[in-house]
Parts: C-alpha cells; sequence; structure tokens
C-alpha cells in the first residue's frame, strides 16, 4: 500500500492524495511536478529511479486506508531552479503545464468546470451560457478520445494545488496543402487564476510542439473585443482581419470573430 506523503520533498507544497501533481519514484519519495519537471529532470535525487504520477487511492479506501500525516522537506537534495509560477489571493501556489494523455478520464470533470466558468463567464469558446454539465462532459469525452501520440489534435492542462486551472488545444491540419499549419483551440484559464501568467505559458507549449510537428504557421480567432485580443498581440500574433456576424452570444446577438496567424 503506497504511504500517500502530504507534501513535495523539495518545496514542500502540499500533495493531497487526490492531487494529479504528485509524483513518486519506486521507494515512494515524493515530489510535485513543478519540481519534477524543473529541478529534478524526472529522476528522484535520493535513488536516482523514474519519478512517475503517484496513482490516486478511491475516496471509499481512504477512510480505511488514509494517507500519511508525514511530511519530509529535504531542499538541500534538490537542485537549485525556479519552482514558484505565480500567486494567488490564497498565496504562492505551484504551476504546471503538461500534455494530457487519452487514458486521462479522472480529467473529465475538472475540464468540465473549468470550460463552464469559461462559458459562464463570457469566453467565446464555442458554447453558450447557460453550459449543461452533460453538453461539457461529453464534448471532453470526445477529445480525450481524438488524443494520441499520433494524433491531430494535442490537449494541455495547467494545474496548480491539485486542480486544473487552465487548457489549450493544437488541431494539425490533416490536409496535403496545410501539412504545414495548425489551428490554437480553446484556451481557457480559471477566472480565479487570470493575471499570473498562465495563458502564455498554455500557447508557449502549443507553439513548441507545433514546431517540433514541422508546423511553420499558426492561426486562431476569438470574438471582437475580448481580452484574448490582447493577449495574442503582445504573445506576437498577427491580425488577419475580422468577419462581421460571425458568432452568436448567449443574448442571440451576433458578434464579429477576428482572426490571428503567426510564422514560426
Amino acid at each position: 500500500m503506497l504511504d500517500l506523503r502530504p507534501s513535495c520533498e523539495c518545496c514542500d507544497a502540499p500533495l493531497p492524495p487526490e492531487s494529479p501533481l504528485a509524483r513518486i519514484c519506486s521507494f515512494e519519495c515524493t515530489f510535485c511536478a513543478t519540481c519534477t519537471e524543473r529541478r529534478l529532470g524526472g529522476r528522484c535525487p535520493n535513488c536516482g529511479g523514474e519519478l512517475l504520477p503517484r496513482p490516486r487511492r478511491p475516496a471509499a479506501k481512504l477512510a480505511t486506508h488514509p494517507a500519511s500525516t508525514v511530511r519530509v522537506f529535504k531542499p538541500g537534495s534538490c537542485a537549485p531552479g525556479p519552482i514558484q509560477a505565480g500567486k494567488s489571493a490564497a498565496g504562492t501556489q505551484s504551476v504546471v503545464v503538461r500534455r494530457v494523455a487519452a487514458d486521462e478520464v479522472s480529467l473529465i470533470g475538472p475540464l468540465t468546470r473549468l470550460l463552464t466558468d469559461a462559458v459562464h463567464s463570457g469566453a467565446s469558446v464555442g458554447f453558450l451560457a447557460p453550459l449543461a454539465a452533460a453538453a461539457a462532459d461529453r464534448y471532453w469525452q470526445a477529445i480525450l478520445s481524438a488524443l494520441g501520440a499520433d494524433t491531430d489534435l494535442c490537449l494541455w492542462v495547467a494545474e496548480a494545488g491539485g486542480q486544473v486551472v487552465g487548457a489549450v488545444q493544437l488541431a494539425l491540419c490533416p490536409k496535403e496543402n496545410g501539412c504545414h499549419r495548425a489551428e490554437v483551440q480553446k484556451l481557457m484559464v480559471h477566472t480565479s487564476q487570470r493575471g499570473r501568467g498562465i495563458a502564455p505559458d498554455l500557447m508557449r507549449r502549443a507553439e513548441e510542439e507545433a514546431a517540433s510537428r514541422g508546423r511553420s504557421t499558426l492561426v486562431l480567432d476569438t470574438r471582437k473585443g475580448d481580452t484574448a485580443e490582447k493577449l495574442y498581440q503582445r504573445l506576437g500574433y498577427i491580425r488577419a482581419g475580422e468577419i462581421p456576424r460571425y458568432a452568436r452570444g448567449a443574448s442571440g446577438d451576433l458578434h464579429a470573430t477576428v482572426f490571428f496567424y503567426k510564422l514560426l
């Protein structure tokens, strides 16, 4: 039975038993995903073994087999490096951006809540408020089923404090005359986490993946007047033009959409 230690040995960040950010070696040394990637290079500093996502114990089993409460904090054994990516009202929290695999069905619930927050706060991401949870669930189920190492769709999430706080997708054009381009889709950051630099981090990962897959032209669109317009321009995207009456809002009004591109 795994020890399920409560914190990261490097930075002492909390890692509750349900946290998707916990990483362990075969000796159960426990680290957060951020320290694993940024400080440790995926290797345990104690034994040199590989650090992998810690399995999550079913809630019903935690009652009879609770997680450990013994904190192990050994920052001296970790290589120096930045571990914090931003601040929230609750204090400083680590943020990690990672690519999602097709079998991570446990993320459907958190992704549904993220999408609902985006839609209900007015984001133009293809859905209208009020968004039914069942519809959001079906959407994410379809997205996860389309993911894979060699598929044309990639998904990244940003996680902080064990919660999904952002996401972005990259759709690689499958056409013969478009094998050099890709589309950035559905960039979302939870309203409680905006202003922390999470959106640029998500965009950077999508751009890195596009470049590694030989895609030199990126395209995206957003509703005219949204704050995302300024974000994309700050990230080097060029405004190509707009189409009036392109997308319908929750009130029924038709809004213009602005198209951007970036040459990598």
